[in-house]
């Protein structure tokens, strides 16, 4: 099944992991084990939607093992890392 974000999702989900926005994309931060998380976002509008192998590049960037539990994180706002 394939997964769609848009910038919004992925914004939303770099600030429920801690990260920091740092400059005009790169976004970076360290989770609560002390591991660092940087990845970068092209900033469109939250409404733009991302190509499949950027947000499976930002999904691995962000830790997620793949979309789907990248997708999973995103639609379930009580999950934790």
């Amino acid at each position: 099944m394939p997964y769609q974000f848009t910038t919004g999702n992925i914004k939303s989900i770099a600030k429920r992991l801690g990260l920091q926005h740092v400059n005009s994309k790169k976004w970076n931060g360290t989770d609560i084990n002390g591991n660092f998380w940087q990845t970068y976002i092209h900033d469109h509008g939250d409404g733009v939607p991302i190509l499949t192998g950027t947000a499976k590049q930002q999904a691995k960037q962000m830790g997620f093992k793949d979309l789907e539990d990248m997708y999973d994180f995103l639609i379930n706002s009580k999950r934790k890392r």
